[in-house]
């Protein structure tokens, strides 16, 4: 068997490889959906700078911008100092899928948000 169609079916069987373990994952990670008279939301409760905030808000809008989470994400302010609610702020310009309040507003924001 020539080289050529040696390295041609390897190269097939790899990509079908890749395909079946990408079917599977992309199965396993089934986005959350919600049906009608329900809302999804995130509630993240930040307390003091939460130096890991930035990170946590890039990991939630990862799964959203590739479909695995859906709804809003709202940040509670439970006592947050003023390095962490500019990093809040910024964060809410940034991406519209971001609220911020009180923790005391909360449950009105529940109430509220479609």
């Amino acid at each position: 068997m020539p080289i050529f169609l040696q390295i041609t079916i390897a190269v097939l069987a790899a990509v079908c490889i890749f395909g079946i373990f990408w079917a599977a994952f992309g199965t396993m990670r089934t986005p959350v959906r919600c049906g009608k008279g329900c809302a999804l939301s995130t509630i993240v409760s930040v307390r003091g700078s939460a130096p890991e905030l930035e990170q946590t808000l890039k990991g939630l809008i990862w799964l959203q911008e590739n479909g695995a989470l859906t709804g809003q994400i709202l940040i509670a302010d439970c006592g947050m100092d003023e390095e962490g609610q500019a990093l809040v702020r910024l964060a809410v310009k940034k991406y519209e899928k971001i609220a911020f309040c009180r923790a005391e507003d909360v449950t009105q924001w529940i109430v509220e948000t479609p």
